[in-house]
């Protein structure tokens, strides 16, 4: 068959249109590839890691009634988190320098048994008042005269009681 020839109103730019289209194919895939390399790659920062849910923000070794330095022994917590916790399903245990100390076995205050046993004489605080202890509370624990003195550290456990797990761990030296 003889080749026909186009007329001047069916010619096309197909060699510009197609080095543009192939162009702008090989960016949309390059920005692709980019986005998923650095998906990949661990973002590094120069900042310290976030504080955990709950911290420690006092050690207290003073009597409150006298002021005197007594090793008190007083802790205070706060919900540094976002999460509200039901304090009744919460336990903290208590480090002295990397050696369990006590576990107070509840963080509600109504539920709380004191005794010697435990190494807990009171529980304290807005966060003990109710069912739950709420972002921005605090929770006094006043634990056996003596269990903590200044210089060591002091390492705070919390625990859901019910599944086992650690939500909150930070330590804090006397």
């Amino acid at each position: 068959m003889p080749a026909r020839r186009t007329a001047e109103s069916e010619c096309a730019l197909s060699d510009t249109h197609g080095t543009l289209l192939m162009v702008a194919v090989t960016i949309i895939l390059a920005a692709l590839v980019l986005l998923m390399v650095l998906a990949m790659i661990p973002s590094w920062s120069w900042m310290e890691p976030a504080d955990p849910p709950i911290v420690i923000t006092e050690i207290a070794h003073t009597s409150k009634a006298t002021g005197e330095f007594t090793r008190a022994s007083r802790i205070v917590l706060l919900n540094n988190g976002s999460t509200a916790y039901e304090n009744d399903g919460l336990k903290a245990i208590f480090y002295k320098n990397g050696q369990k100390v006590c576990t107070v076995q509840t963080l509600n205050g109504y539920r709380l048994i004191p005794s010697h046993h435990y190494g807990v004489k009171t529980l304290g605080g807005e966060g003990c008042r109710n069912s739950h202890w709420n972002p921005g509370e605090e929770l006094e624990l006043d634990l056996t005269d003596h269990t903590f003195y200044p210089g060591i550290q002091v390492t705070v456990e919390i625990m859901e009681k019910q599944t086992g797990k650690i939500i909150s761990k930070h330590s804090m030296r006397a």
